[in-house]
């Protein structure tokens, strides 16, 4: 951050006196964490913008309680991770409610964003992550992206999701490696149907 610019507390301090426009500053330095954490949890980009605007929609409304104590990104992100967990939720029962009543929506419970690389053999592997990483329990999956992906730390972390450090470390572990057993499974997979191909031909 440029040691020029007011912290997020002062910045805070002049959107409750009344200047108003001072909280697009605040857009502007955290957007891009929060929508790469939304995106990261729900696989949709442009869901993650969309829920991005109503989360500082939210906290807009919310920094008359918002206690002035250089902890705003544990409060962002707080936020951020329960109006994710509400909208994952709604998904969920959108999928269930579907199957329930035999009807077809048209739209999947998980959209992929498309590969940022055109290199294929990166956008696989950048597929066998985002798929390891969607099959993760919430709790591990939170944890690891708000200090792999986000590289906060677990003091910010523990703000955040309210977990002690040692659950924090532990969920992350446990995160590791089951992604690694996942990742591992899917390319054992693939090797096997491959082969299963070429005995075909």
């Amino acid at each position: 951050m440029n040691p020029d610019m007011p912290n997020d507390d002062a910045i805070i301090t002049s959107v409750l006196e009344g200047r108003t426009a001072d909280f697009e500053i605040l857009i502007k330095r955290y957007s891009a964490k929060i929508i790469t954490f939304i995106s990261s949890m729900t696989a949709d980009r442009d869901e993650a913008r969309s829920i991005a605007q109503d989360v500082f929609l939210k906290i807009y409304q919310n920094l008359p309680y918002y206690k002035k104590q250089n902890n705003f990104s544990a409060f962002i992100f707080k936020i951020a991770k329960n109006m994710t967990l509400n909208w994952l939720n709604r998904q969920k029962r959108t999928v269930f409610f579907s199957r329930l009543l035999g009807r077809e929506f048209n739209q999947p419970q998980f959209r992929q964003a498309p590969a940022q690389t055109l290199d294929p053999e990166a956008a696989e592997r950048d597929e066998k992550i985002n798929r390891s990483l969607r099959s993760l329990p919430e709790d591990q999956r939170i944890a690891l992206i708000l200090k792999v992906y986000l590289e906060l730390s677990y003091k910010q972390i523990q703000e955040i999701s309210g977990w002690s450090i040692p659950k924090i470390e532990t969920l992350i572990s446990r995160a590791k490696s089951r992604m690694k057993k996942n990742i591992s499974l899917q390319e054992n997979n693939a090797t096997f149907v491959l082969k299963a191909r070429k005995n075909e031909l």
